[in-house]
């Protein structure tokens, strides 16, 4: 499958906005809440002020004719006195029918380049502490992820 992978700004915001809705259903259903509906006030909110901010990186995949098929986001951490600068995975999603297909992977790829530009030493996520996600955790073992204590997961960047 073809598979355009891009960094969005807020002329994107429409696309990015329905997949940020169909990932807060998803959770929310497997969290227990299977009639959540996401706050669409707060999002445009909070998508329009993370899209404005040039260290949060938001790729966005999709077909060639445009079909929207993920994203995912990333952020470096401002750093403390001991510690490495690292960048966190805050949301990785692809929709239900598009997933094993690498699709995933090429999203991941994107925000590694992102971390990297940073200046990062690695890149982070956390898992979710109310439901297991064994299909997610099979992905970031794939990726190499190693877990470090609780649900934290992370991955060294090679920034050469």
């Amino acid at each position: 499958m073809n598979v355009i992978v891009e960094r969005i700004d807020v002329d994107r915001f429409d696309d990015l906005n329905v997949l940020l809705r169909e990932f807060q259903q998803e959770m929310a259903g497997m969290a227990g809440y299977p009639d959540f509906e996401p706050d669409v006030e707060l999002n445009d909110l909070k998508l329009r002020e993370f899209l404005d901010m040039p260290d949060y990186g938001v790729f966005l995949a999709t077909t060639p004719k445009g079909h929207l098929l993920g994203f995912c986001t990333v952020f470096p951490m401002p750093v403390g006195i001991r510690e490495e600068k690292f960048a966190v995975l805050d949301r990785i999603y692809v929709r239900p029918d598009f997933r094993r297909r690498q699709i995933g992977h090429q999203l991941l790829d994107q925000a590694k380049r992102f971390a990297r530009s940073c200046k990062c030493q690695r890149l982070q996520m956390t898992m979710s502490a109310f439901f297991p996600l064994e299909a997610a955790t099979a992905f970031f073992d794939a990726e190499k992820f190693y877990k470090t204590g609780g649900r934290k997961h992370k991955i060294a960047l090679n920034t050469q």
